[in-house]
């Protein structure tokens, strides 16, 4: 049974157990109670009469009590026997009562019209009595007029008392109910309502404490599905390192099986005497010293990407004219084949580390002109952006799709998967790493027609600190080499 029905039913049990308790007293005990105060009221009228301090106006009192009020001689008693009305056992009683100087009361039935009735006899005089007589019809005739009138009342609180209860219960069981859709709602991790009733009770109370455990439970549960999806970030960030590492390894075994396996080949060569003439030999040492120093090189990006990975790297920043870097890279690779533009001003005066800036220009540049194809001109773009400087370098390529966009800052990764010998698919690992550690931000994107524009950002400074040392040119202009 629900909680509502029992309360209603509780509170119901309550009212009819009033209403019983009601109909019982006015059953049993009402008559009794009006013929004890008739007794008591007529007592202290008997004394009145008696009383020689008062002054009786007989007729009315007689009048406003409802009483007939008659002094007779102690023998009229007697008649009462002739009429059949009272035994003379009790007459004798009487009798005797009066004589100790105390009252009786008897019901007796007159023969008259007055019927059933209720006398006091009161001891008077010397051989007088004083008879007070009062119809118990009238008494009766008041006990169902009141028996009516509480029969009503009952009925009345009957009605009254089922709504109450009902309502009550209603207004009592439904924050409850509420409660309970509440828990179940946060059973099922659904933390959207709210008890919003506004009771200061227990139930309201309890509402209170278990919004606030809502509360704690979401944000606990935010916590933990926060630490979780890090968790699995972290989980999946070492799956990725851990094969990027096997990758890295099996690349670095690779770049260095072919030329330790050359050094040994044309060592070998020259212990055994392969190489008869001293041309032959001067050639075989050549060999031998290209690939030590294309094995120093591999090593020494090695270490550099190593030292940015494990926080050991460290730049030392400084004013510098990025125009003039440009300037140094375009005039060391520039060929008759092809040609590098420059576009921007000449005074780009920015906030780097020149040497591992100058070495991100130089992959960069280096890059472009391995990888570009037809005859599209290279490019080097510096556009202002107000607090720093975006550097673009563009070069026309068919080798590089978006899809190689994502890896090609990783180390030994190659658009050619052929791996040639000009590199070791270090130099935009390394790029990143010194940018990285510049905190610029960088990028690569495609354009229409092949372009492949590599981008990074260096923090600018004011030009009014070179004003004495530097001619200012605020238009755009190109220059080609």
């Amino acid at each position: 049974m629900k909680i509502r029905w029992k309360i209603f039913f509780l509170m119901f049990s309550v009212v009819l157990m009033i209403i019983f308790g009601l109909m019982v007293t006015n059953t049993i005990y009402l008559e009794k109670f009006y013929i004890k105060n008739k007794k008591e009221k007529l007592v202290e009228l008997g004394h009145i009469l008696i009383d020689p301090k008062y002054v009786i106006d007989f007729q009315n009192l007689e009048m406003h009590s409802n009483v007939a009020i008659l002094i007779k001689k102690t023998d009229e008693l007697y008649k009462l026997e002739s009429e059949a009305v009272v035994p003379r056992e009790e007459i004798e009683e009487i009798v005797t009562q009066l004589a100790k100087n105390e009252y009786v009361f008897k019901e007796m039935t007159l023969l008259d019209y007055r019927g059933k009735v209720l006398i006091l006899f009161m001891p008077y005089m010397k051989d007088r009595y004083i008879e007070i007589i009062t119809p118990l019809s009238f008494i009766q005739e008041g006990l169902e007029i009141s028996t009516r009138y509480h029969l009503l009342i009952i009925m009345l609180a009957l009605i009254i008392g089922s709504s109450m209860s009902f309502i009550f219960s209603k207004k009592m069981t439904d924050p409850i109910l509420e409660l309970k859709e509440i828990t179940q709602r946060i059973s099922l991790l659904d933390f959207n309502v709210k008890f919003e009733k506004e009771s200061r009770d227990e139930i309201g109370e309890l509402g209170y404490a278990i919004n606030k455990m809502g509360g704690t439970l979401e944000k606990n549960i935010d916590e933990i599905n926060k630490v979780n999806r890090k968790l699995m970030e972290e989980i999946e960030n070492e799956k990725r390192l851990e094969n990027l590492r096997k990758e890295f390894i099996a690349s670095v075994s690779h770049e260095l099986k072919t030329p330790i396996a050359i050094i040994q080949g044309y060592a070998q060569g020259l212990m055994e005497n392969i190489a008869e003439t001293e041309e032959d030999r001067n050639f075989y040492c050549e060999i031998i010293v290209e690939e030590s120093l294309k094995m120093d090189s591999l090593v020494k990006e090695l270490l550099l990407i190593t030292q940015m990975e494990s926080g050991y790297f460290k730049i030392q920043k400084e004013e510098v004219n990025l125009y003039q870097m440009i300037k140094d890279i375009i005039d060391k690779y520039i060929t008759k084949d092809k040609k590098i533009k420059y576009i921007g001003d000449k005074d780009v005066f920015v906030y780097c580390d020149e040497k591992y800036i100058d070495r991100v220009l130089e992959n960069l540049v280096v890059n472009a002109l391995k990888y570009s194809t037809g005859d599209r001109d290279i490019t080097i773009k510096v556009e202002d952006q107000q607090d720093k400087y975006r550097v673009i370098i563009s070069n026309e390529s068919e080798n590089l799709s978006e899809d190689d966009l994502e890896n090609i800052w990783t180390p030994f990764y190659r658009v050619d998967k052929a791996r040639d010998r000009d590199g070791h698919g270090l130099g935009l690992a390394i790029v990143r790493g010194i940018l990285e550690k510049h905190k610029s931000a960088l990028g690569v994107y495609i354009t229409e027609k092949n372009i492949i524009n590599f981008w990074f950002e260096l923090e600018k400074i004011n030009g009014d600190l070179y004003k004495n040392n530097c001619d200012k040119y605020n238009d755009e202009y190109i220059e080609e080499i």
